[in-house]
């Protein structure tokens, strides 16, 4: 057998099959099997029969390896079938693509295939790409091709559903789609009834495949009708119907048969489609065509199956509360699309004008779900250090300065979300470790190292922290951290001062009562609102975690290495990168007229949702602070943010908030003096330039005090 030696830049051998050969290979039905057909076709069909495997994969919904594969194995079969020259490197290491291919390597360091000539012409003579077809009698023929074809996809398909589902075993795992019924022509994924669907269906010569959402009747258990199930998913959808994962899809011609607006609202007996379609002439489907659909499947189509259905468990844990008897008013109403928004993107901006509300909404929320969360206010300086981590300076016990890494107030929340998510997380250690602090101030403890017996002293060294003193000649101050006492108590793990430490935790353990937090809700949430986000530099203060707020790189697999990356300790829980967990979320809140700090550029805006909260929102905040003047104060709000619009260079972003009416309160009901103490003096600065801004203040004020109209004839001057 002849050895061919390719050197490391011959892309261009001389062919080692003629023609003939190749007509003989593509005609052999028992060697040729779909997979190659298909990989041959997509070349050929490009012009001059080159392209390189990324751009393909782009265009034919597959990935840049597959090809690689494809092409690899069908040139591999050939020499085997030849059986009479082989291909080698320099070094030795097998080759097989020559045989089929020449190449270049190209920008962007990718290699461009090409078909050869030989086997391009063998193609032409046989027509070999019209007849490289799939004969498709009927919808079950193509069921059956596709359950085959997908081959391991349909356990990884329905191991993905038994969990999010919660079943306890996996339903048939031979098929993808169930097809038992003859007469319809449609089916769906096994088990996917009162679900969303994988849906795939064949009338008059076009095949449709995407994700069904039905609210047709199903067979079912309880008194839930077909919307109460699939609601949470078309909420889950329309969510998530601006992200990346669905525009990739509509940019392979996936569309929704109905507007998403009617979709929000549908009806009983109804079934909708977010899907795409496909023609087939005389029952002939082409293998690209073909192919296509199977990528689909198990790519992009797959990720937007699990991100809603995902997405549609959490709406409907969060409507839980509203289930069980709750007042649905507007304010809840709110909430709820407020909720989805959050739940769907991990990161949220509330926008509106000045005492809309907002971050009494974000306080609200996180309460509804009992979720843990945190308040932070930027501000202009607020930067790096303070939000993720930073050197602080630190007094040693000789009195010199030096600087220490500290976390930052996201930094510290992501860890109690980690253990929480870890189960690893005490609720009361503050309190005990302060009197702890308290106990030791007043007289140093006494304990022995476990080991060897020694004894060893813990007091209060000046900056609040325990040292322990070994009794010996050289009493060398150790520092046992907060942190590191913590860590060992809430996960066992002792990085320094084992000999110490771990008796002193004993300790802490035997006489101090440490409770663990209840981590038995799965769904526990940690919500951080960062109060007027945009007042501060927003690429400073997050840094590299641009990256890793991203909704998909939540994570580990959105770890980013910190600019002080080399000086954590063993011990910390983001030792090996700092990742945000899958369990935090972020809620932004911003005046629109706050143009003091304007940072939020195009890529950061990307990263989160923005809903606007309008003053008429949010008057439900009245409820029982200011009831007996509630109906004239609406009136009043409702002329003032009217008469603010009438303004020359005013819009809806200037309207007064109802927060601002809760000072009522201060003063038994009395409207002019709101004004005159509040409303007077922002409404100035809404003004402050406008040539005729005193008369303007006073329609102002005439519209508050119900006097005046917008047609009235102050305003005709």
């Amino acid at each position: 057998m002849q050895e061919i030696i390719i050197k490391s830049d011959d892309f261009d051998l001389t062919s080692q099959v003629t023609k003939e050969e190749w007509v003989e290979i593509l005609s052999d039905d028992s060697f040729m099997t779909n997979n190659y057909k298909y990989v041959l076709s997509i070349f050929y069909l490009e012009p001059n029969h080159k392209a390189t495997c990324k751009y393909l994969a782009e265009k034919y919904h597959t990935s840049s390896n597959s090809l690689t594969s494809l092409i690899m194995n069908f040139s591999k079969a050939v020499i085997s079938e030849l059986n009479r020259f082989y291909f080698v490197d320099e070094h030795g290491n097998s080759k097989y693509w020559p045989v089929t291919m020449i190449g270049k390597n190209v920008t962007g360091g990718l290699f461009e295939w090409q078909l050869r000539n030989e086997l391009v012409e063998a193609i032409d003579e046989l027509d070999f790409i019209n007849k490289a077809a799939l004969n498709i009698g009927n919808l079950g023929e193509l069921i059956e091709l596709i359950n085959q074809d997908i081959g391991d996809f349909k356990k990884e398909f329905l191991t993905v559903r038994k969990e999010m589902v919660g079943n306890k075993r996996l339903t048939n795992l031979s098929v993808l789609f169930k097809y038992d019924n003859e007469s319809r022509n449609w089916a769906i994924n096994e088990g996917g009834g009162t679900e969303i669907q994988y849906h795939i269906s064949l009338e008059n010569n076009v095949i449709s495949y995407g994700l069904g959402f039905n609210s047709e009747s199903v067979p079912r258990k309880d008194e839930k009708s077909p919307i109460d199930y699939i609601k949470p998913f078309i909420k889950a959808f329309v969510a998530i119907a601006d992200r990346d994962d669905i525009s990739r899809l509509r940019d392979k011609g996936f569309e929704l048969d109905i507007d998403i607006k009617d979709l929000e609202h549908v009806g009983n007996g109804e079934y909708h489609l977010f899907g795409r379609k496909v023609n087939i002439t005389d029952n002939k489907l082409p293998l690209i065509d073909y192919y296509s659909i199977l990528n689909d499947l198990k790519g992009d189509l797959f990720k937007a199956y699990k991100q809603i259905f995902n997405l549609a468990n959490e709406i409907s844990n969060s409507e839980k509360p509203y289930e069980q008897g709750m007042d649905m008013t507007d304010k809840n109403s709110l909430m709820q699309e407020v909720g989805y928004l959050l739940l769907a993107n991990k990161n949220l901006v509330l926008t509106g004008a000045p005492g809309t509300g907002k971050t009494y909404l974000a306080k609200q929320l996180a309460k509804s779900w009992n979720a843990e969360f945190e308040l932070i206010q930027f501000h202009p300086s607020y930067d790096y250090t303070d939000f993720v981590e930073g050197l602080r300076p630190i007094q040693d016990e000789n009195g010199q300065v030096g600087f220490e890494l500290r976390d930052g107030s996201f930094k510290v929340f992501c860890k109690r979300a980690l253990k929480y998510q870890t189960n690893q997380q005490l609720s009361n250690f503050d309190d005990v470790y302060k009197k702890l602090i308290e106990d030791i101030s007043e007289e140093p403890l006494e304990l022995k190292t476990r080991v060897k017996n020694n004894l060893f002293t813990i007091d209060v060294n000046t900056n609040g922290s325990l040292v322990a003193r070994a009794k010996t000649k050289v009493q060398a101050p150790m520092t046992l951290s907060k942190e590191m006492i913590q860590i060992y108590l809430e996960a066992g793990k002792a990085m320094n001062w084992k000999p110490y430490l771990i008796p002193l935790c004993d300790y802490i353990t035997e006489n101090y009562d440490l409770r663990m937090a209840n981590t038995s809700d799965e769904n526990k949430k940690f919500i951080i609102i960062l109060d007027e986000i945009n007042r501060a530099e927003i690429s400073k203060v997050f840094g590299e975690l641009f990256f890793s707020i991203d909704p998909g790189y939540r994570g580990k697999d959105g770890k980013v290495t910190t600019q002080y990356a080399n000086l954590q300790t063993e011990e910390d829980a983001f030792k090996d990168g700092f990742f945000i967990p899958d369990n935090v979320y972020i809620i932004g809140t911003m005046n629109d007229i706050d143009r003091s700090v304007e940072t939020f550029d195009f890529a950061m805006r990307r990263r989160f949702a923005w809903k606007e909260i309008k003053a008429i929102d949010t008057l439900t905040m009245w409820e029982g602070y200011i009831d007996s003047w509630k109906d004239e104060a609406e009136q009043r709000l409702i002329a003032l943010n009217t008469a603010i619009e009438s303004v020359q260079g005013l819009n809806s972003a200037y309207h007064v908030g109802p927060a601002y009416f809760l000072k009522l309160t201060n003063y038994n009901g009395d409207f002019d003096k709101l004004w005159t103490y509040h409303l007077e003096s922002l409404l100035f600065e809404y003004l402050r330039g406008c040539p005729d801004a005193e008369e303007q203040l006073l329609n102002l004020k005439d519209a508050y005090n119900l006097q005046l109209r917008l047609d009235d004839a102050r305003n005709d001057r």
